[in-house]
């Protein structure tokens, strides 16, 4: 092997080694990329449903105040006559909502109640955290 030849050799080996240490990293792209997107799109889920889940948390605890002035304003006098149970259901019932509890005597002009709506969202609904319920609480009050 004539020298030149073998210097050319050596050469080429260099260069082979030297890309090897400081070669190319385009394909780091091919690992971020996707976990990134996929870190993004879990972001996404989570606030999706940190929102949807404060959204029904204050709707539930609307309808709950919303339910328990119906069930007292039942005892109206002039209104009609109903019971507080059944006019704090049915406030409920028509705003989407299920009435889970109501501590509504009649005669009494107190009215305690506990409501609860169900929770749109991706993941939550499946873990167990289908519906939120609100307390809510209300006394008629003569006027002054």
């Amino acid at each position: 092997m004539s020298s030149s030849r073998r210097i050319r050799r050596i050469r080429r080996i260099r260069r082979i080694r030297r890309a090897g240490r400081h070669g190319r990293e385009e394909g780091i792209a091919t690992v971020v990329l996707p976990m990134l997107l996929w870190v993004g799109t879990l972001a996404a889920i989570a606030l999706i449903d940190l929102g949807a889940y404060l959204i029904a948390a204050a709707r539930a605890q609307a309808l709950a105040d919303a339910a328990a002035l119906a069930a007292v304003s039942a005892e109206v006098e002039g209104a009609r006559a109903v019971s507080p149970i059944r006019e704090a259901d049915r406030v409920t019932v028509a705003a989407g909502g299920q009435l889970e509890g109501c501590v509504c005597t009649p005669g009494t002009a107190r009215a305690a109640v506990r409501v609860s709506v169900p929770v749109p969202g991706l993941v939550l609904p499946t873990l167990g955290a289908a519906r939120v319920a609100a307390d809510a609480a209300a006394t008629l009050v003569s006027p002054p």
